[in-house]
């Protein structure tokens, strides 16, 4: 059964072509180990060229370096080439202010696509199920994200899913039924992780309303798929139609029906700013394009859409270049920077309770500190993590992308002449928090809507 739906889904999807050279994401998990092992048993049968093994060491466990040699052990025994490689995952996280789970997904797909590139490979074969496809989809669903709906897809462009029709029990029954010995990560089930408590508290939940939930689900995620495809493909239309792109005539879109009408807005400012606007900011807009005289929709700390009596347009924040503001903040103050259209506020706390969040850095400064806000300086230097020389602020910068015209604009959270936080960008290595720390002083900035 499980065999017949793997090959079902490979004809179906179109997954797999003649003389195909397949990189199988390797973790030694179950998923993957089958994955591997039906390639495998049908390659002469799928026409397969060459099968090559990659496993990305995460570094997140005192487990990991025995799992890698596992799936070294493993790749061998089947007279596999494998590629292994260690990253330390926090660490990226943590210099590029995302989740770690983020950061593992896009430090795994840059070592496969540089394998691809090094052993002229053409495809990367994972192994999502049906199963993840229904946490994806319930996890999109609580979360508000509408596209998210549709889960991923059997193939996206090299990528390919073969177990896309499987569920996670019949993968675990076909192991124990062949006697696949399989690695089991344990932070699987830890509830630190909003996809883990999807998977063991909300799903058997909704399995017991709907035993067939993941079939369900499925067919959620294709017609998704059917919808959005032409509903983008008319909204490529009707973009290509814009004599400027850079305004929108509002006697262009204002008739346009309001499934459209919000997807041409988000494009429309991603192609000119590249920032996703939010679902809350789009139908702000909506709402204001009936309405008379000037309004206007912040997008960004830098940006807004400004609406007139006949056009919508893209403006960054006015008047910023070369602006040299300084703000005094002492700790327990909350203070509103209205030139940053940003609120920020400083307060003690314990530091065994320090959380990490986006919009919250915590130092491990005297309680009495006094700080300044300010815009940057001339000469301004800045230490990141885990370096022992500071390097030119404009230099950080540039490796954050930050445009030019923007620079200015940014608050910079000082102590001492020390720059502690590139606010919302990069905090410094000065005053970490550590284990020795008791009383840690943290900032949080809020941005707001209206800068008046």
């Amino acid at each position: 059964m499980l065999e017949s739906k793997f090959l079902k889904a490979i004809r179906k999807f179109n997954l797999i072509e003649n003389q195909d050279k397949i990189l199988v994401a390797f973790s030694g998990g179950p998923d993957s180990l089958v994955l591997t092992n039906l390639l495998l048993k049908f390659q002469k049968t799928l026409n397969i060229s060459e099968i090559q093994l990659a496993h990305l060491n995460h570094a997140l466990r005192k487990e990991s370096d025995q799992d890698q040699e596992f799936c070294k052990k493993f790749a061998n025994n089947l007279g596999l080439k494998i590629h292994v490689k260690k990253v330390d995952v926090k660490k990226v996280a943590k210099e590029l202010k995302i989740s770690v789970e983020e950061a593992g997904r896009l430090e795994r797909y840059k070592f496969f696509n540089e394998i691809l590139q090094k052993e002229n490979l053409n495809k990367i074969a994972t192994g999502h199920h049906l199963s993840d496809l229904t946490e994806s989809i319930v996890l999109w669903f609580i979360q508000g994200n509408k596209r998210g709906l549709k889960g991923f897809r059997p193939k996206e462009n090299n990528v390919i899913r073969p177990l896309y029709l499987i569920t996670k029990k019949e993968i675990e029954e076909y192991c124990h039924k062949n006697g696949l010995v399989y690695l089991l990560d344990q932070s699987n089930f830890s509830r630190e992780y909003l996809r883990n408590q999807v998977r063991l508290d909300v799903i058997p939940i909704l399995k017991k309303i709907n035993p067939d939930l993941e079939n369900s689900m499925l067919n959620l995620s294709q017609f998704s798929c059917f919808d959005e495809s032409y509903l983008d493909k008319l909204t490529e239309e009707y973009y290509s139609k814009l004599d400027n792109k850079n305004l929108l005539d509002l006697s262009f879109l204002i008739n346009l029906p309001n499934a459209l009408k919000y997807r041409l807005l988000i494009k429309w400012i991603y192609e000119n700013t590249n920032i996703y606007p939010s679902y809350k900011q789009i139908l702000s807009l909506m709402e204001i394009l009936n309405k008379q005289g000037q309004k206007e929709i912040k997008i960004s700390r830098d940006v807004k859409v400004v609406k007139t009596y006949d056009k919508l347009e893209i403006s960054t924040v006015e008047n910023m270049e070369n602006l040299k503001i300084e703000y005094k903040l002492k700790v327990g103050q909350k203070i509103f920077l209205k030139e940053f259209c940003m609120e920020l506020e400083s307060y003690i706390i314990d530091a065994k309770d320090f959380k990490k969040d986006n919009n919250t850095e915590c130092f491990d400064l005297p309680e009495d500190s006094v700080l300044e806000i300010r815009t940057r300086k001339e000469g301004d230097r800045f230490l990141p993590f885990n370096r022992k020389t500071e390097k030119k602020l404009k230099d950080v910068f540039i490796d954050l992308k930050i445009p030019k015209y923007v620079r200015d604009s940014i608050p910079l959270l000082v102590y001492n002449n020390k720059i502690l936080w590139i606010i919302g960008y990069k905090r410094s290595g000065y005053y970490p928090v550590s284990e020795n720390s008791t009383k840690v002083i943290c900032f949080r900035y809020k941005e707001v809507q209206s800068c008046n």
